[in-house]
């Protein structure tokens, strides 16, 4: 039994980074046991590199999506340096102050990227980030005119920068295995591409191959997210109302659907915020899946779950809702250690498939209109549509 928790535990966290892994494996072990690099390769590399990075920058951009698009950011900027570095100062690159205050920041932004990694990219936070990037890169680029570079060696390894590596890659693996998702074990895997590339900078080829990599665990990351989030929620991680409307064409001959809706939703939101409130409903939801564990549960709309009962008649499936809405009405919700406990209500409503229902649109829409009736005289009531 014991061996069977471990295994349902962390099968899921291997099977995330199992893409990601076999990438970067394939891709350490090909450099390295490779004899000859040809140029005309590293150019392919490093045109890959510019390509794939401006296409993620314009589909994150376009969605706004903040925590892989500042993270890409800095990557662009420092192969950027990088390579200019190498123009400028040839083979002798590595051994100037320009390139150790260079990997020293590059670091260290990609390690200040956890701390703002849920803010949107167009914040004002972000924004601001960015202007100190920019102010960091004036420092370093006065610290080295004069010759002075962020460094302490130790056995022929630059300490500070080796440290922050490793701080970034423990951080994105921290967050890997405590919220099992797959953008965390890309970011792992994309910040090992970076060390890797400026390990082996002296190469352009190896240079180019890992920067080029990383943006390919990026975009496959963008592509991941961009499916999963059309059929999930992002806040509840339940199936979201898209999922619905396709799934819904699937049903089978016999069911019941039930609606969970939050009492005075409007209300919650405006006195938590937004932040707030999400976590209220992500607390929720989990509720709301623990009790109903056989069932197929949607967050159809901000306030509103509903779940799919294939083996429950109309009458069972009253009392498991009635039964959720006592047992919520009972919680309180801890939303944050500032703040007092919540107590918080749903109403819920059911209707069953009927042989003269055309589709599950019928079905859900009397579940609806019993809600809405019920609604306007009281709320924390379950009702039969």
């Amino acid at each position: 039994m014991r061996l069977h928790q471990t295994l349902e535990k962390y099968l899921p966290l291997i099977g995330n980074m199992l893409i990601p892994a076999a990438l970067f494996a394939y891709v350490l072990f090909s450099y390295l046991l490779q004899d000859e690099f040809i140029y005309d390769s590293s150019l392919t590399y490093h045109w890959l590199f510019f390509s794939l990075s401006s296409v993620n920058f314009i589909v994150l951009l376009y969605f706004n999506q903040g925590r892989l698009l500042f993270f890409n950011t800095v990557i662009v900027l420092g192969y950027i340096l990088l390579n200019h570095l190498k123009i400028l100062f040839g083979s002798e690159y590595a051994d100037t102050p320009w390139f150790e205050n260079l990997v020293f920041f590059l670091f260290l932004d990609m390690l200040i990227f956890y701390r703002v990694h849920s803010r949107k990219f167009l914040g004002k936070t972000s924004l601001l980030m960015l202007v100190v990037i920019i102010l960091e890169y004036t420092l370093s680029e006065q610290l080295s005119r004069y010759g002075w570079g962020i460094s302490f060696y130790y056995y022929g390894i630059d300490i500070y920068p080796t440290i922050l590596a490793l701080a970034v890659c423990f951080m994105s693996l921290y967050y890997a295995i405590r919220d099992g998702k797959l953008t965390d074990y890309n970011i792992f895997f994309a910040s090992l591409c970076v060390f890797c590339g400026i390990a082996y900078s002296e190469n352009h080829y190896g240079l180019s191959l890992f920067f080029a990599l990383s943006q390919i665990i990026i975009g496959i990351d963008i592509i991941y997210n961009l499916v999963y989030h059309h059929y999930y929620d992002g806040t509840t991680e339940l199936y979201s109302r898209k999922s619905y409307q396709h799934q819904s064409e699937h049903f089978p001959q016999k069911y019941c659907l039930g609606i969970i809706s939050i009492d005075a939703y409007d209300k919650l939101q405006s006195n938590l915020g937004r932040k707030s409130a999400n976590s209220v409903v992500k607390m929720l939801a989990r509720i709301i899946a623990q009790n109903n564990p056989d069932d197929t549960v949607y967050r159809y709309d901000d306030d509103e779950f509903v779940v799919l009962y294939k083996t429950l008649d109309k009458k069972e499936t009253f009392s498991r809702l009635d039964e959720i809405r006592r047992l919520i009405a009972g919680l309180s919700f801890e939303y944050s250690t500032s703040q007092k406990p919540l107590k918080l209500t749903v109403s819920c409503s059911v209707a069953e498939k009927k042989r003269s229902d055309f589709n599950a649109a019928e079905v859900l829409a009397r579940a609806d209109a019993a809600m809405r009736k019920t609604l306007k005289f009281s709320h924390n009531v379950t009702s039969q549509g």
